[in-house]
């Protein structure tokens, strides 16, 4: 039997469905994921299953990755489901720590599928910052509201609001609203960027994950690919997401 763990605030009919063809709801040590709703409860989904094969049920307009299907109804994705009619795939993330002047790295680290994000803490006040990729110096003197290290899943995301482009490899460094001409530089995936926090409040943070890191002026930021990937189920027939 396999066991299903379910993510999402509509989620009684697709439990109900699921336990009708056999499937096993579990909640702590799930064999898949199926999140139903937008891109905000697949992240959400990612947050708390991290690594587990993940089936996304979009039933949300403003899901922007989802490839509309016509036809699609909830019976058919679940019968593609139920006789393993899928491929997994593998999606890099990005791990943020941090680093405190004097002292080795503090405990809290983040974990994000689309990006690490450092930002101003209060949106009334500019933060400045310096820039670098495997320890050469890329953009110094940065005043702006942060920056942003996507992944190339979270390419289409906050990296693509702030520069308009999306990439398919490596790693993408985004300057969020900042005075410099350039506004991003891309990385290879095994790079480590490092932002350097010379004037705040600002703090770190990953997706949409509630948790953030509050950083003091002279913190910086590590940013490196994570260790362990997302794993996304594609149904056959399905270029990524399903869509209801």
């Amino acid at each position: 039997m396999v066991k299903v763990a379910v993510v999402g605030l509509d989620k009684a009919e697709l439990e109900r469905e699921l336990t009708r063809r056999g499937f096993v709801l579990e909640k702590f040590k799930p064999d898949i994921v199926v999140s139903i709703g937008g891109d905000g409860c697949a992240l959400i989904a990612e947050h708390l299953y991290p690594g587990v094969p993940r089936l996304t049920i979009k039933n949300s307009e403003h899901c922007k990755k989802c490839e509309v299907s016509d036809g699609h109804d909830l019976g058919k994705v679940l019968d593609k489901l139920e006789r393993k009619q899928y491929r997994i795939v593998d999606e890099m993330k990005v791990e943020g720590s941090v680093e405190s002047v004097g002292s080795k790295d503090r405990a809290e680290r983040l974990t994000g599928l689309n990006e690490i994000n450092v930002s101003h803490a209060l949106p009334i006040c500019a933060i400045r910052f310096d820039v670098s990729i495997d320890g050469k110096p890329v953009e110094t003197g940065v005043i702006g509201d942060g920056a942003v290290v996507a992944t190339p899943y979270g390419s289409t995301g906050y990296f693509r609001v702030i520069t308009g482009r999306k990439f398919s490899k490596g790693l993408g460094v985004a300057l969020n609203n900042s005075n410099k001409d350039v506004k991003y530089r891309f990385a290879n995936e095994n790079s480590e960027v490092r932002i350097k926090l010379n004037r705040g409040p600002a703090v770190m943070c990953a997706d949409n994950n509630t948790t953030m890191v509050q950083l003091s002026e002279g913190d910086t930021v590590v940013v490196r690919r994570a260790k362990g990937n997302a794993k996304l189920i594609v149904l056959e027939g399905e270029e990524s997401k399903v869509v209801l």
